[in-house]
């Protein structure tokens, strides 16, 4: 099994040879989300926040925590110039956020073609999440933890 998993390790990395920081990254992205999920429930369902404030303040939680867990876990970066990290990073999470959106309406409304059904919105929000994931680390990877070192 071990065997198995070397040549495996050492066919990904010949792909791509970061592949270790891209599935580390996907990790923090998933935690990240279910974080921001959780604080928009909460927000919702046990204290009436309206569901735009609320899920304002659940994407900011959610990127700090991304940030964080991404600049110690993913980059392993121990550069100082955490503020200007933690403003790249967020311009990049805000470039995201509208390359979702413009997505979103792309694949909704273009592609599909059929914005009333939340079957057409979940899964062009699937594949969104893709692309918009893929997006931000590589400019993550190579702008935030990369030039601020």
């Amino acid at each position: 099994m071990i065997e198995v998993l070397v040549r495996a390790d050492a066919a990904l990395a010949r792909v791509y040879k970061d592949y270790r920081k891209l599935m580390k990254a996907l990790m923090v992205g998933v935690l990240s989300t279910l974080v921001d999920m959780a604080i928009l429930f909460a927000l919702v369902n046990y204290f009436s926040v309206f569901y735009l404030v609320g899920q304002t303040i659940s994407y900011l939680v959610g990127m700090c925590v991304s940030f964080y867990l991404n600049k110690t876990f993913t980059f392993r970066n121990a550069s100082n110039q955490v503020h200007f990290q933690f403003v790249s990073f967020s311009a990049v999470a805000f470039s995201q956020l509208l390359l979702t959106l413009g997505l979103m309406f792309v694949f909704v409304d273009l592609v599909f073609n059929n914005p009333e059904s939340s079957n057409v919105v979940m899964v062009s929000k699937v594949i969104v999440a893709f692309i918009g994931f893929i997006y931000a680390f590589l400019l993550n990877k190579s702008l935030t933890f990369k030039i601020f070192k």
